[in-house]
């Protein structure tokens, strides 16, 4: 993805489509002739020592070659693998790795790095022994190195934490089991994210990585970076973690493409570089000229002796052969002609980024030069004044929550997966795939074609389909009474509950399963559609369970499959537990469902510690009660009018799939002068339904139970937006209070670290107000928090969304989104999204909660709760009364189900099953006490097994190493638990580990 700076007119994201001929090279030259050095096998010399070297007393250029292969964009995943579908984008990754192969085999001095683990996966697998043997040499002696090395290039702003970890594991696992540790990449390559995330740099920094590489930064930002000598930088990734999260981060001077008129590619159209003086097109001295012109004008941007230059871009290296046989000349021609920058030598060599931040790290700490710290993010990202890219936040909203649910269910697959004995880490894969695919940067981003976002759902749908086939043998054998003759459900997820479609819980008679992933006991609201009022519910114990039915806000008259009602019962989980209930539909009629009114009142909702407050004149939320804390609140749904111009120049440029661009000069509308509404009343809950128009309801919800009532939850239903107008349309949902909170707001960090954010102002450079609304949005992954200091005002959300302070006391998240113009960057369509012949319907909800700073616990459990959901299960087939089954099960012994609340268990999977090793990641999410320091003793922790021996590893479950100091930051050395059980967290560390484990046999 390709963008020129402000000064530029930036009409599209180009990639180079036009079709070349491919030049048949290996022909003699005549003139000046390079030569191609043969290719030797060396003994092992990887990482840094197998650098070409760079010199302390000249310029040394540091030339990348790189090809940027989107997983998915223009093109489906497969697609981009195989090349088909030329008339989209001639683009083959398969072609251009073996190409690469071919290329490197022709010279020893020449580099290339490999990103994304998807494709080099899919890539090796097709390989003969004596290519992967020649791959083996690649890597072992430096010249194929990878870099990043996760899944994909996963996006930074609507990414979550624990799927950003889960997919660096899983591709980086797949690299070391392949090659070991020659292939463990140094650097991180995020050269393409639409801004970048600080918990981005704290996740590389923890896993080992040296350094971090991007190019997309706020404009004015990169200006004044480049004018100060600031491009090179440490990035301080963690306010909390301080100096352990400080990472070398380099922003790419030239995007991430080779400088004008050296691009060698067969999509390029730029002339190669000719030799030979008796030709007509003789070219040689005047490239090398060229080319020097722009290392100087780069050279001077920079503090030390070192620059990078990419020699690569979106899908290039398809003639592999033919770009670095040019690349050889304009080395030699430097040979031939020397050049200079300031009285030094220009030293133009083949490298990688991991060199070059060797390079850096040497010649700064030779030089005891001091590169600047970093300790903000770079969000939002634009690209010239009007193109504020905070559309993409919350494009595709219904995808977003797909990627989410896939994220949660992973978790859960990969716990019972590990509860069950001989259940390998081959069992996970197919959601490991699906979950890193949808990580990437036009994936979970929403800023893909139409039918490649088709396509990222059929991959999504296969997964779940996998994972629910492997699920229910887990289950199966987890609840079998008798290890000898177990017994086999048939489980299913109900994925379209939210379209309030589900065939198994409109049986006659059905078994509800509940999974809780926490390690904490928890209350969970059970909910799914139903089409009848009177049902008998038993518990474990075969103990009398209360529901309640509502009418759904989603349902439809004359939908096929759809139910008008929703039952609701709450399931008190143990940690790491299992729960079975069993649904009977009743002849006797015992339930009276309260009947809707819209008297005045029954505008209040909820009790005293806990309610809402309806105004009857407007229909609207009036005031709240959480936590025992009333404040005034209104909220409503609204909607912006998006930009629509034609691209030419930045003032005309549309809101489209990336850009949020509100029509110039308007505000948020109004969907009616009033909203019609109706309450209900019931022993779980109180809720009020709003209609705001015909295509935006809203649920608003208290439960009574005390275990799940710490928020107010508020379950929006908004499409199809309409169109007929001829006018895109953005939703919000905005919460308007009386607090006093000025210009300032908070939002998280991938669902980690609160940012504090103030409007209209950015900390690093004069920021400009062109844009005052699109401008403010930043990346909600989970929450946006308000405070006057005394009283937190927070919305947590169920997927990732763009959201905002515009005024003091008042926080809005965008839902929804439906355009009718595409805004040039290169999608090509407009963000106009279907089901059918209408416009999209979205289902989702925000989970509004009031604390104080000494409460804000209530904040991160409730974070966790969301994106750590229990997961219910529907088997409407299995006679479950006729089999030996155990209604419960927990994974977790008595003596640790009062693990501290602030303790999170992120990651319990099989990673080597043959060995019985498992990969731990424990996490103390508190944040806000510095001296919350708790301690988890393994020893005697799991029901299902025990732990053996226990070796710390970082991050990404590899190895634990020193990281390159840097003169002036602290240096954090590396220290491991190895076969102690007891793992002492500080504030906001996550520790990880290896655990080789004995599974009991008498369970099994």
């Amino acid at each position: 993805m390709i963008i020129a700076s402000a000064d530029m007119m930036l009409v599209s994201r180009s990639i180079r489509l036009a079709i070349c001929l491919v030049v048949c090279v290996g022909l003699l030259e005549q003139g000046v002739h390079v030569n191609a050095k043969p290719f030797e096998t060396k003994a092992s010399q990887c990482g840094y020592q197998s650098c070409n070297k760079a010199r302390t007393d000249a310029l040394n250029v540091h030339l990348v070659p790189h090809s940027h292969d989107d997983v998915g964009w223009l093109k489906t995943v497969d697609q981009y693998f195989t090349g088909t579908k030329t008339n989209i984008q001639r683009a083959n990754v398969n072609a251009i790795i073996s190409s690469v192969v071919l290329a490197l085999k022709e010279n020893p001095e020449r580099r290339f790095i490999q990103v994304e683990t998807a494709f080099f996966h899919q890539w090796w697998s097709e390989q003969n022994d004596a290519t992967k043997k020649t791959v083996h040499e690649l890597v072992e002696n430096g010249q194929l190195q990878f870099t990043g090395g996760a899944w994909s290039m996963n996006d930074e702003a609507a990414v979550h934490y624990q799927a950003v970890i889960d997919q660096f594991t899983f591709g980086l696992k797949f690299l070391n089991e392949t090659f070991g540790e020659c292939a463990r990449p140094m650097v991180g390559w995020q050269i393409d994210p639409f801004g970048h995330s600080s918990e981005m740099a704290s996740i590389f920094a923890h896993m080992g990585y040296d350094g971090v590489f991007f190019a997309r930064v706020d404009w004015r930002d990169k200006m004044e970076r480049l004018n100060n000598k600031k491009a090179d930088m440490i990035w301080q990734g963690s306010n909390k973690l301080g100096a352990s999260s400080n990472i070398f981060t380099s922003l790419l001077y030239n995007h991430y493409s080779a400088p004008s008129g050296f691009c060698f590619d067969v999509l390029c159209q730029e002339d190669p570089i000719v030799t030979d003086e008796r030709n007509s097109e003789y070219n040689f001295k005047s490239k090398v000229e060229n080319f020097n012109n722009f290392i100087r004008s780069q050279a001077s941007h920079y503090k030390t002796n070192n620059i990078i230059i990419t020699m690569g871009d979106d899908f290039n290296y398809q003639d592999a052969v033919s770009y670095y046989r040019n690349m050889d000349k304009l080395i030699e021609g430097f040979k031939l002609w020397p050049q200079k920058f300031r009285d030094q030598d220009i030293n133009l060599f083949y490298s990688t980024p991991a060199c070059y931040v060797k390079a850096v790290n040497d010649a700064v700490n030779s030089n005891d030069i001091e590169l600047p710290l970093e300790t903000y993010d770079f969000f939002p990202y634009a690209s010239d004044y009007n193109s504020y890219w905070s559309g993409y936040y919350t494009s595709r909203p219904a995808s977003k929550r797909s990627e989410k649910s896939s994220s949660n269910l992973l978790q859960i697959h990969k716990q019972l997966a590990t509860f069950t004995r001989n259940a390998g880490e081959d069992e996970i894969v197919q959601m490991q795939k699906s979950v890193g695919i949808m990580q990437h940067h036009d994936a979970i981003t929403g800023t893909e074609k139409q039918h490649v976002a088709n396509d990222y759902a059929r991959i999504m749908d296969e997964a779940f389909k996998d994972s629910e086939m492997k699920i229910n043998g887990y289950i199966s054998k987890l609840l079998s009474s008798n290890s000898s003759q177990q017994i086999s459900l048939n489980l299913k997820q109900c994925l379209l509950k939210n379209e309030t479609i589900c065939a198994e819980s409109t049986s006659d008679t059905f078994t509800v399963v509940v999974y809780n992933p926490l390690v904490h006991k928890t209350k969970y609201p059970v909910r799914f559609p139903v089409n009848s009022l009177n049902f008998a519910i038993t518990g474990p114990n075969d103990e009398s369970v209360n529901y309640q039915i509502s009418d759904s806000i989603a349902f439809e008259e004359g939908k096929e499959n759809g139910n008008q009602y929703e039952l609701t019962f709450i399931a008190e989980l143990d940690a790491l537990g299992l729960k079975v209930y069993n649904v009977k539909k009743s002849s006797t009629v015992g339930y009276e469902m309260d009947k809707p009114t819209t008297d005045a009142c029954k505008c209040k909702l909820g009790g005293i510690a806990r309610g809402v407050n309806i105004d009857s004149s407007t229909g609207l939320l009036e005031s709240v009660t959480i936590n025992g804390k009333e404040l005034k609140v209104r909220q409503e749904l609204l909607y912006y009018l998006s930009a629509q111009g034609d691209n030419s120049e930045f003032s005309k440029r549309s809101s489209g799939a990336y850009i949020f661009r509100n029509l110039n000069g308007t505000v948020a509308q109004q969907m009616s002068d009033k909203v019609e509404f109706t309450t209900y009343k019931g022993e779980i809950y109180d809720e009020i339904h709003q209609v705001f128009g015909d295509w935006a309801k809203q649920t608003i919800r208290v439960y009574h139970d005390e275990g799940v009532n710490d928020n107010i939850e508020f379950e929006w239903y908004v499409g199809p937006i309409p169109v007929d107008d001829e006018q895109g349309k953005e939703v919000i949902s905005r919460f308007t209070t009386e607090l006093e909170t000025g210009r300032d707001f908070y939002t998280d960090s991938n669902g980690r670290e609160m940012i504090h954010r103030i409007r209209d102002f950015r900390p690093t450079y004069t920021y400009t107000n062109e844009e005052p609304i699109a401008g403010n949005y930043h990346p909600v992954t989970a929450q946006i928090t308000i405070t006057d200091g005394t009283t937190r005002l927070s919305v947590l959300n169920d997927r990732s969304q763009g959201g905002t302070s515009l005024e003091s006391g008042q926080v809005e998240v965008m839902v929804h989104r439906r355009m009718l113009r595409d805004d040039a960057f290169g999608v090509g369509e407009a963000l106009n999204e279907k089901d059918g012949d209408q416009g999209l319907k979205v289902r989702g909800r925000h989970y509004l909660t009031i604390t104080t700073p000494e409460t804000q616990i209530i904040e991160r459990r409730l974070a966790n709760r969301i994106s750590m959901e229990p997961w219910v299960f529907f088997d409407s087939t299995s006679d479950v009364s006729n089999l030996s089954l155990k209604k419960e099960f927990t994974a977790l012994k008595q003596t640790s189900n009062s693990v501290d609340e602030v303790v999170k268990l992120l990651t319990l999977e099989p990673i080597l099953s043959h060995k019985s090793t498992l990969l731990i990641r424990l996490e103390n999410f508190c944040d806000w006490d510095d001296k919350k320091q708790v301690t988890v003793n393994l020893e005697d922790f799991f029901v299902n097994f025990d732990i053996m021996t226990l070796e710390e590893v970082n991050l990404a479950g590899n190895i634990l190493k020193d990281r390159l100091a840097w003169n002036q930051y602290p240096s954090v050395k590396t220290s491991n638990i190895k076969d102690s059980f007891e793992v002492t967290l500080k504030p906001f560390e996550i520790k990880t580990f290896k655990a080789i484990v004995n599974y009991k046999s008498s369970l099994y």
